[in-house]
């Protein structure tokens, strides 16, 4: 009868824990989150595009490369966008820089895949990029 109620304590015990794993699903900004976090160079990146352009606010970008460089690039959504469209905008930059040979793009890269823009190769060579959101123009100082 010990082993019985042990082993029934034992059970009750793991379903709990499994119903407070379950009460904490995963977001879909959680896993696009995790989605692009290596390719956008960091967890912070990728957390910071998806909510400016899930919510249409400012993106800023720092990526750091070879000998110290530091590559630091913004630009604001013109409007906020669909889970659904923020997954396909993201994959459309992913895979135009990957076309170009570039799976760890530079701030700068990620900007001109997004929203458009002129980019470096690696062998000196410079491309357009069309871009895959609108983004509303910057306003001067």
């Amino acid at each position: 009868m010990k082993a019985y109620r042990a082993l029934a304590v034992s059970l009750a015990a793991f379903a709990a824990s499994n119903a407070i794993a379950a009460s904490a699903p995963t977001t879909e900004a959680t896993r696009l989150t995790s989605q692009y976090s290596e390719w956008a160079g960091g967890k912070s990146n990728a957390e910071a595009l998806v909510a400016g352009l899930r919510n249409g606010t400012p993106v800023t970008l720092v990526t750091s490369g070879a000998e110290r460089s530091v590559s630091i690039a913004g630009f604001t959504p013109s409007a906020s966008m669909s889970y659904g469209n923020v997954s396909a905008a993201l994959g459309n930059a992913q895979h135009s820089l990957a076309r170009l040979g570039i799976t760890k793009p530079t701030a700068d890269q990620m900007q001109a895949a997004l929203i458009g823009g002129e980019i470096t190769l690696a062998n000196g060579s410079k491309t357009a990029l069309r871009g895959s959101v609108a983004a509303s123009p910057v306003a001067s100082r």
